[in-house]
């Protein structure tokens, strides 16, 4: 980790009341009041991963992934050597294509599946940090795949991964096959199917998990925030707010995110800290975090795979 990211980190640490990154005897109380309060909000987080899979599934081309299912079923006709069944699936094919790209002219790629994947390490922060430090030793004296073993566990995440059919390129292969068919070339065929097949792209959608808690979490304490509170009440809420920054300090060891975005929370954090101490009503310190928190789990890190 850079000097300035374990900083941040550090900074954020600071903001608990409880000892929660200590090593000390009271580390397991604190582990078991962060388990209660991850309890309580996972069925909101259960809620939110069925409305992304919705969302995906709203997307998705059914007249592509007929296509797709089609050129699938030309490749065994050819196979079958059935040469007449496979060009009329290939037509077929073609022609579910040309209806997408008519109702959609500037897609590019035409979503026709999605999968949802959850990693969700249980890990604390020193042992996120002390992992850090192993690996580093190891990357240092040139012991990749000793330092992969190290880092790999080290993830709490929703992986969305959208598998997408290239329209222009998938049809120009589709319309080359068909004359192909027809001379009666199938080992040509055979292969421009095949080719065709293994040209869909697969884009991967990183959502970090101790975000969305962290943001679940903020969105409860403040609707406690909202009035006056009892001393049992505002214990409560600070234990909430506690649990939220430690979700923050969490995902910044895991890496998800910049510096400057966990400095941002940290500052977010101690104001709010500051408004709920004396347990009067507060309203509004919590929207700015909550809302740079649903920005930063609405639009994720996105990977893609061809």
């Amino acid at each position: 980790m850079k000097l300035n990211k374990l900083i941040t980190t550090i900074a954020l640490s600071a903001l608990l009341t409880a000892p929660v990154f200590a090593k000390t005897e009271n580390l397991d109380v604190q582990k078991n009041k962060q388990t209660k309060i991850e309890k309580s909000v996972q069925k909101d987080i259960n809620n939110k991963v069925q409305d992304i899979a919705k969302g995906k599934r709203d997307t998705l081309e059914d007249d592509a992934l007929t296509a797709l299912n089609k050129t699938a079923e030309a490749l065994k006709a050819m196979d079958d050597k059935d040469a007449d069944k496979a060009l009329k699936l290939v037509e077929e094919s073609i022609g579910k294509l040309e209806v997408v790209i008519s109702a959609n002219p500037e897609m590019v790629n035409a979503p026709v599946a999605t999968n949802i994947v959850a990693y969700d390490a249980i890990i604390d922060l020193p042992t996120i940090l002390a992992s850090q430090k192993i690996a580093t030793h190891y990357l240092v004296d040139g012991e990749i795949q000793q330092a992969r073993k190290i880092l790999e566990p080290l993830r709490s995440e929703m992986i969305v991964s959208t598998t997408s059919l290239p329209l222009k390129a998938y049809v120009e292969t589709m319309k080359s096959i068909v004359p192909q068919i027809k001379d009666g070339k199938t080992k040509e065929a055979k292969q421009a199917l095949q080719t065709v097949l293994g040209t869909l792209v697969v884009e991967d959608e990183v959502i970090p998990l101790p975000l969305l808690k962290a943001e679940m979490i903020l969105g409860i304490a403040k609707v406690k925030a909202l009035v006056k509170r009892s001393k049992d009440a505002q214990k409560e809420l600070d234990e909430l707010i506690d649990s939220a920054v430690y979700q923050l300090a969490i995902a910044e060891g895991l890496g998800y995110g910049d510096t400057l975005q966990y400095a941002e929370y940290a500052v977010e954090i101690a104001k709010i800290k500051d408004e709920v101490k004396n347990r009067k009503a507060s309203k509004g310190f919590f929207d700015k975090i909550i809302d740079s928190l649903t920005g930063a789990n609405d639009k994720p890190e996105t990977k893609k795979k061809d």
